[in-house]
């Protein structure tokens, strides 16, 4: 076993699950856990998140504000599917990093593998990834505790394998539709996803798949590229029907003795909106699903 911890990285799409596997490792007091470093919201500490997630940030903020937002440097919407980052984004994530072992979960890094290999080069990568129409239905069938006659919930149903737009919940609408649509087509065109053009009018749920099919391909192969061995891909699902399992085997690639932490709050994970509905398989396929993938995600063949 190691001296000390190697630092934890989670990337993954929004919606994947990585709070539920951040929350574990923020039990074990031998790391500090940073939930979504380069959230441009985190301008508004030291106000914490309303899911209370930020008191590492609040912590460090409050020992030096005027140290903080100096290295501070979010990733902004625009740059979330761009290849690289800049110099102050990675000084931002060293400072993170350098006091000791951390667990960073990221949403904005899909073309970053690279320079989170380069800024913390002896980290554990977890790939962790939701089954794409439990992803895509996320997206589509937001919650709403608002919506007490279910009007809405009734309305996204209805439309889910069919409407064009209402998908921006979580900034995806914007990522796949506006304003920087030509970086993340530039992004997936690497791994062979052809993002249809903005004014295309296609279903959201086929441009999602296709968003998840690029970030999906891109992390598994950047992924073993740059760390290795150190690389581990985990399917949500799989951390949700087995967490004990997986947090022993993240442990075990670390060098660092697993330790015991309460579990009980991670329940089953569902797959998705009506997920053995032929149509998933047909939208999958027109959003690039090689057969191999396919068979993987939606078996059963295309009607």
């Amino acid at each position: 076993m190691a001296s000390r911890p190697r630092h934890i990285g989670i990337v993954a799409l929004r919606r994947s699950g990585t709070t539920t596997l951040w929350r574990a490792f923020r039990q074990d007091t031998r790391f500090r856990c940073y939930d979504e470093p380069f959230n441009p919201l985190l301008r508004r500490l030291p106000a914490d998140h309303r899911k209370h997630v930020w008191g590492e940030f609040i912590e460090l903020f409050e020992a030096d504000p005027k140290l903080f937002k100096a290295k501070y440097a979010p990733i902004p919407r625009a740059e979330e599917m761009a290849r690289g980052m800049s110099l102050e984004q990675k000084t931002y994530l060293s400072f993170l990093t350098s006091a000791g072992p951390t667990v960073f979960d990221v949403t904005r890094c899909t073309g970053k593998i690279p320079e989170l290999k380069q800024v913390v080069p002896d980290a554990v990568l977890v790939h962790l990834y939701r089954h794409p129409a439990a992803f895509v239905s996320s997206h589509l069938l937001p919650s709403d505790r608002l919506d007490l006659l279910g009007v809405r919930r009734l309305i996204n149903r209805l439309t889910f394998f069919t409407r064009s737009s209402r998908f921006d919940g979580w900034g995806f609408e914007q990522l796949l539709r506006t304003g920087p649509v030509q970086t993340t087509q530039q992004l997936l065109a690497e791994v062979g996803v052809d993002l249809p053009p903005a004014n295309e009018r296609v279903p959201a749920s086929q441009r999602l798949l296709s968003v998840w099919l690029g970030a999906y391909r891109l992390a598994e192969r950047e992924g073993p590229l740059h760390f290795g061995e150190r690389f581990i891909s985990l399917p949500f699902e799989s951390l949700c029907s087995n967490p004990q399992s997986h947090l022993e085997r993240i442990y075990t690639v670390a060098e660092v003795a697993p330790v015991s932490v309460d579990l009980s709050g991670i329940r089953p994970a569902t797959l998705g909106y009506r997920v053995s509905d032929p149509l998933w398989r047909t939208l999958a396929e027109r959003a690039g699903f090689d057969e191999d993938e396919l068979n993987r995600f939606f078996p059963g063949g295309s009607q």
